[in-house]
């Protein structure tokens, strides 16, 4: 159980710590880049973070159920706080898999071919789904931390 929830926390942190660092950091610091620079910046910033979020991806699940099976005994045992981190991190994997195959791997292409406004259209689609999983991760946060005082 120790390994799992290291793990779980491990995973959550790293991806929902790196969206909030994308997005409340990284994106006003990029803010004043020429395009081609911002758009290059982003490109490259991405194609590291995906590897973080696969193994997120892969990771949280496997932990997750790894716990509720050994620690709780199976979903019965289970309270209201896991279900609802539960939900919402299927949506953010759910989220993060639209994410991937319609908006990254375009911008990727597209980047590639020094395509810079085409690239800079799905940066912003990236930014927005970004947005609301990092809304999403801090509810599953909050969950996490207090949802058994609820």
């Amino acid at each position: 159980m120790a390994i799992a929830l290291l793990l779980h926390l491990m995973a959550a942190t790293l991806w929902v710590g790196g969206m909030f660092f994308a997005l409340l950091i990284l994106r006003p610091a990029a803010l004043p880049l020429d395009i081609p620079n911002r758009v290059g910046l982003w490109t490259r910033v991405l194609e590291r973070f995906m590897v973080v979020v696969w193994a997120a991806v892969i990771t949280l699940p496997v932990t997750g159920y790894w716990m509720i099976f050994e620690g709780f005994g199976g979903m019965q045992g289970i309270s209201r706080h896991i279900r609802i981190m539960e939900g919402v991190g299927w949506c953010m994997i759910a989220l993060f898999l639209l994410l991937y195959f319609r908006s990254y791997r375009p911008m990727r292409r597209m980047a590639q071919q020094l395509l810079i406004p085409e690239t800079g259209l799905y940066i912003e689609r990236i930014r927005k789904i970004v947005l609301v999983n990092l809304i999403l991760g801090l509810i599953t946060f909050a969950a996490a931390g207090a949802g058994r005082y609820w």
